[in-house]
């Protein structure tokens, strides 16, 4: 994928012999490997176990498959159609990490926080930002960080907008804590959901949302019946602008510093230092930001304070209203309150 980003910019900065010479070699050879290798066991993202079906490899595969497909094709290579084809094998068996519910990452290792980052990073048209399955998957994933995280509790009690996420349920490396570059990845992803959003209401108009077809983005974010499509961007904006702002509550006064990890019982950074992947994933979300409105929803808007389980108004649901008591051991069913609505510290402080 950077290969062939990098050989495009060549090629519009006038240097498409090189492009052909130096970069499309260094593509071939690495896709030689993965046309035939793909389906082999290797690591997940976090060179820790193994499986030979993980679903953000496999996200990458069809991603890069296709734009190095379309990179060939441009300096007139042949190879273009194959890649295409290997892309198409991999998206015929990928489908079955939706499970009905969210999107499993592998079978021995099912909630991690890699697959809002596959979603975010390399969807085209399978499990967009937008799609109702990666609105279930945040939905899922959500509600296990928060219980996952006494910092998320605290942050919840006290009225703190967003969420911290990490790698996935019982890590236990370097304490097992939230990380800096998977909660900016999930900001991302609800702007690159917002993105799309908007871009259909530039053929649809401002078109209602449907209780079947987007039943998942209104249970996430508590829209409720009758809500437009620009409802939904603007909550989708709302929501990514939450979670940046906790991210920033728990760094700004670090200098701009941006480690791996924040403690989880106390919300200070943590683990590796100046890590350049959280600060890549950080400035890629607010890129993306810069691209949307900075105004943030008003409280007289049909965003809603929200949980990471959908609407509150449920009777029989055990998570329906917050648990008020000690944040040192809160019960399981504490995390009712992650707000997807905006404070409007990210909102107002637009990148320029």
């Amino acid at each position: 994928m950077a290969m062939a980003k990098w050989g495009q910019i060549l090629i519009d900065s006038g240097h498409e012999s090189d492009a052909k010479t130096t970069i499309w070699p260094l593509i071939k050879f690495d896709l030689e490997w993965v046309t035939e290798n793909w389906d082999s066991t290797g690591c997940d993202l976090w060179e820790e176990v193994r499986s030979d079906d993980f679903f953000f490899n496999r996200m990458a595969f069809i991603y890069c498959l296709n734009a190095a497909a379309d990179f060939a094709d441009q300096i007139g290579e042949s190879l273009g159609a194959s890649y295409r084809s290997v892309a198409d094998d991999v998206r015929a068996v990928i489908t079955k990490h939706w499970n009905g519910n969210y999107l499993y990452e592998s079978e021995n290792r099912p909630d991690d926080g890699a697959t809002i980052h596959a979603i975010t990073t390399f969807s085209l048209d399978l499990y967009t930002p937008d799609s109702e399955e990666a609105a279930a998957t945040i939905r899922y994933l959500v509600k296990a960080f928060c219980n996952e995280y006494p910092i998320n509790q605290e942050d919840n009690d006290a009225g703190d907008p967003g969420i911290l996420i990490g790698r996935y349920p019982n890590d236990s490396y370097a304490g097992g804590n939230p990380w800096q570059l998977l909660t900016a990845i999930l900001a991302e992803c609800f702007y690159a959901g917002a993105t799309i959003t908007r871009k259909k209401m530039e053929t649809r108009g401002n078109y209602q949302l449907s209780s079947t077809e987007n039943a998942q983005w209104m249970a996430l974010l508590n829209l409720d019946a009758g809500a437009t499509a620009s409802d939904l961007a603007a909550a989708q904006v709302s929501a990514g602008d939450a979670v940046l702002t906790r991210l920033h509550n728990h760094v700004k006064a670090d200098g701009g510093k941006i480690d791996e990890q924040i403690d989880k019982y106390t919300g200070k950074q943590a683990s590796a230092e100046n890590l350049t992947w959280s600060y890549a994933n950080i400035l890629h979300a607010l890129h993306t930001r810069k691209g949307l409105s900075p105004d943030p929803p008003g409280p007289t808007t049909t965003t809603a304070k929200t949980t990471e389980g959908g609407p509150t108004n449920n009777p029989t649901d055990p998570t329906a209203n917050p648990t008020d008591g000690p944040t040192d051991a809160p019960p399981q069913t504490c995390c009712s309150s992650v707000l997807f609505e905006s404070s409007g510290a990210i909102g107002m402080s637009n990148p320029e």
